[in-house]
């Protein structure tokens, strides 16, 4: 019976090895699909809400336009 368990033991372990030179995944690519409206963004639903490059680029988006509008309104302050 401790030979089983010493076997199985040794047979994770292989995988183990073997799986962790592979590398693990590949990076995930970027895919944004293009907005039609960028005043009224739709993000696409996944699992668990919302895709979150989509959101995260809008968030930056949206980000840069009030640094440029802020910038605006100091120079004719």
């Amino acid at each position: 019976m401790t030979l089983v368990f010493v076997g199985i033991a040794v047979l994770v372990g292989i995988a183990l090895v073997l799986v962790g030179r592979q590398g693990g995944l590949p990076d995930a690519q970027v895919d944004l699909r293009p907005e039609v409206d960028p005043d009224h963004p739709r993000f696409d639903v996944v699992l668990r809400g919302y895709r979150m490059d989509e959101v995260d680029a809008t968030i930056a988006r949206l980000q840069d336009e009030l640094k440029t509008l802020r910038a605006e309104h100091v120079r004719y302050e």
